[in-house]
């Protein structure tokens, strides 16, 4: 038979799978002289195990249960242990030697009489002979100190060769920091690029840095940027009368850049003279995008924030969770790639030593932490612009459907068919209202009357279940009532 893993090699795969086969009593709980050298680890159940003899070199603990665990003549050397539970453990003949013990729990502790501390940098420990805590050290060092061990002295070693050879130190690493909003790890993101990308012109709501120059070009994406470049440095972008009726016909005709179309004309202030037209196209390319089978599958900003600028709203805020849900993947994992973790590299244990990361892990995927760990090995694979762009996009887009989730109702009615009925004088009809059958003598009676031959003061009949909706023309005042039954 095989001969069954040891608990060193356990831990270094992640506290989840170790209190999983702890749960499941698939390990043994003696493992006397163990010895676990810069061990990152947080939440692991050590609790009423045999440790005796073992030893922790530089290791990194976080949150570790060791109730009524034996660890008598345990040595611990170096690095750091924070937030453990020892009460009522064994540590007769242990030592403690330079480290820091932060928030840790002595309380009934057995053996405390014959256990050495030397240089150990206490803060909020209780349970020592009841003695008080020393005060607060200074706040720790932002940098190295949210890594694993194995890279805090990669970079340490680096920075002094590089001291040595009288060359300037190279910036620390930088924290596990997925609190911060997608737009901050956007714009660190963006600084480590040699050049912005024309894309970020695509997100102004992220305030990018702008790309110096533009490629020359006449489609509407490149026009639209130009556009966006120009606001985004305090300037007014102006109109071209024949981009705006190439825009304007993009949308009339449902193009596929529509919604770049119906974008360039808010950069200039000009209004679109259609909107239903383009309704079904925009629809259409927001649901492919969200039906992909990708954790952390973009969502074009422009295509939401056309559906944003048009009031599209009806069938399009259904999105908004799924758009939130790749967004907090695509944070997560973002952040963990700027803090120097990967899928093979104690990514689970940053995971569980901070809430933020928890709570947008838990708004990924839910529990299913195999879903996370495939997500993560996706987006880790993917180029770094190509990552930054997605978290952009995402970001952009979900600011687009929370906002069309405020617009009132009514905003837009379901019917979206036979656009050319809708039309007057060379655009779309201003939507006014919809109606229900027993709205009708009351409200748009004589309309009724003259579209529909509905008798005024009378409510249409066999119409319970219809919408009527109420359309005018803003040229020429001209109105229109339109029905829309359910199985339309």
């Amino acid at each position: 038979m095989p001969k069954a893993p040891s608990i060193e090699k356990l831990l270094q795969n992640g506290s989840a799978e170790w209190n999983r086969l702890r749960k499941g009593g698939q390990v043994p709980t003696e493992h006397t002289g163990a010895t676990f050298t810069q061990l990152f680890s947080a939440n692991a159940d050590l609790s009423g195990l045999g440790l005796v003899g073992s030893e922790w070199e530089r290791c990194d603990l976080s949150k570790i249960n060791f109730r009524d665990t034996d660890l008598s003549n345990a040595y611990f050397h170096g690095g750091r242990l924070q937030d453990c539970d020892f009460r009522g453990a064994n540590l007769e003949g242990a030592t403690f030697e330079k480290l820091k013990l932060l928030r840790c729990d002595f309380t009934g502790a057995k053996g405390l009489d014959d256990m050495e501390m030397d240089d150990v940098d206490m803060d909020r420990v209780v349970g020592l002979d009841g003695e008080e805590a020393p005060p607060p050290p200074p706040p720790p060092a932002q940098g190295i100190t949210a890594f694993t061990r194995e890279q805090r002295e990669k970079a340490l070693g680096v920075q002094a060769n590089a001291l040595l050879m009288g060359e300037p130190a190279a910036e620390e690493l930088p924290p596990f920091k997925p609190q911060d909003p997608p737009g901050s790890l956007f714009f660190r993101g963006l600084k480590r690029l040699a050049m912005p990308p024309l894309w970020v012109l695509d997100v102004p709501g992220l305030r990018p840095l702008v790309p110096q120059r533009m490629p020359p070009g006449s489609s509407l994406e490149t026009l639209y940027r130009e556009a966006v470049k120009t606001r985004l440095e305090n300037k007014k972008p102006m109109a071209d009368p024949a981009v705006v009726d190439k825009a304007q016909k993009s949308l009339r005709m449902g193009a596929k850049d529509a919604n770049v179309a119906a974008m360039y004309l808010r950069e200039v202030g000009v209004l679109p003279l259609f909107r239903f037209a383009t309704a079904q196209v925009l629809k259409g390319a927001l649901r492919e995008e969200v039906e992909v089978d990708d954790l952390t599958g973009s969502i074009d900003p422009r295509t939401t924030g056309a559906l944003l600028e048009l009031r599209l709203t009806h069938e399009v805020v259904e999105h908004l969770q799924e758009a939130r849900r790749r967004l907090s993947a695509t944070q997560l994992y973002t952040a963990l790639l700027e803090a120097g973790f990967s899928p093979d590299n104690n990514w689970d244990e940053a995971l569980e030593s901070s809430e933020a990361a928890l709570e947008l892990a838990q708004m990924a995927t839910g529990d299913n932490r195999d879903a996370l760990f495939e997500g993560f090995q996706v987006f880790a694979a993917l180029p770094e612009e190509a990552r930054l762009r997605r978290l952009a996009y995402l970001a952009e887009s979900v600011t687009n459907l929370e906002l069309v989730s405020r617009m009132p109702e009514g905003m837009e009615p379901s019917w979206l068919n036979g656009p050319e009925t809708r039309e007057c004088h060379e655009r779309e009809m201003t939507y006014v209202q919809s109606l229900k059958a027993e709205d009708i003598p009351s409200k748009v009676a004589a309309l009724a009357k003259a579209e529909l031959g509905v008798p005024e003061g009378e409510v249409p009949e066999e119409s319970d279940g219809d919408l009527f909706i109420h359309l005018r023309c803003d040229v020429c005042g001209k109105e229109k009532l339109i029905v829309q039954s359910p199985d339309e």
